[in-house]
């Protein structure tokens, strides 16, 4: 069996990566390492990893100062000795079977570069869902196993001998959007990423307005920055012309997603008020942000 490296990155969330790391410890395969990247915490993230690597042998913990997302992502990529390089997030959980479901994928699609699967809310709030609706429902649990063009971080595994020296792009440390841009360079190299809709890993994206609309503020300037690129000419309209954002055009695209389903289109309705909000916050964002 090949061997599996799992890249966990983390900066002051003890709790969320304590019950992360648990349901990669409840996997049925053991993986090689499991690598914490610790971006510069000052909680106690340390202490809980290493309380955790006195029965878990396979545990690694590398500490950085703060850097970023695309610097502790690398320091993970270069950290890893493994032939499948797992991603997931400390606010995430994933499901029992997410190493064998990903490992078999590899097996069956044996020249693609990406297997990664679906992104599901931890929690079930309308912010929950508000979140998640705009950011994440690309990636809800339907459809055929398909090619697509990008998965985040969130629920992918590489394999590391396609990805050769690539790197995730140096980018400030309050940007991200690292994970796409990756993603975005493996694609125009001819590479393939394979979504399967049952591969599940849920996301925990809080329950408090005051921060789900401070996260859409940062999520428009992570495209001012950089994100539009992989959005090819609308994402270059959406930067030429900021003024288009105040008329959120996004929504049109997430409510086409969510009428395929009766579930998330439910959903879109009940949590409407609050995509509208959060979306035009992304929106004002980007008109009054200078780069």
């Amino acid at each position: 069996m090949e061997n599996i490296s799992v890249i966990i990155i983390t900066r002051n969330r003890f709790k969320l990566l304590k019950t992360c790391l648990d349901s990669i410890l409840n996997q049925k395969f053991n993986a090689h390492e499991i690598i914490v990247i610790d971006d510069g915490s000052t909680d106690k993230t340390k202490v809980i990893v290493k309380s955790l690597q006195k029965k878990y042998r396979n545990i690694k913990y590398f500490y950085q100062k703060h850097k970023g997302y695309s610097a502790t992502r690398n320091l993970g990529l270069k950290k890893s000795t493994g032939d499948i390089i797992f991603f997931t997030d400390d606010d995430c959980i994933v499901e029992k079977e997410w190493f064998k479901k990903i490992l078999n994928r590899f097996k069956e699609y044996p020249n693609v570069t990406a297997v990664g699967g679906s992104i599901l809310p931890l929690t079930y709030s309308k912010i929950s869902w508000a979140s998640y609706i705009l950011n994440f429902s690309s990636w809800y649990p339907q459809g055929k196993v398909r090619y697509v063009k990008d998965i985040p971080t969130t629920n992918i595994a590489y394999r590391k001998k396609f990805i050769g020296g690539m790197h995730f792009p140096n980018l400030p440390k309050n940007i991200s959007y690292e994970d796409s841009l990756f993603n975005f360079e493996l694609i125009k190299n001819g590479k393939k990423i394979l979504f399967d809709p049952s591969i599940i890993v849920y996301h925990s994206v809080g329950n408090s307005e005051e921060n789900f609309l401070k996260n859409q503020r940062r999520r428009g300037n992570d495209f001012l920055f950089c994100g539009y690129k992989i959005h090819g000419l609308l994402g270059i309209l959406l930067i030429k012309i900021k003024f288009l954002n105040l008329f959120c055009p996004r929504l049109f695209l997430v409510w086409f997603r969510c009428i395929k389903t009766k579930k998330m289109f439910i959903k879109f309705i009940r949590c409407f008020p609050l995509i509208l909000k959060g979306e035009f916050e992304r929106g004002l964002t980007i008109v009054n942000e200078k780069h």
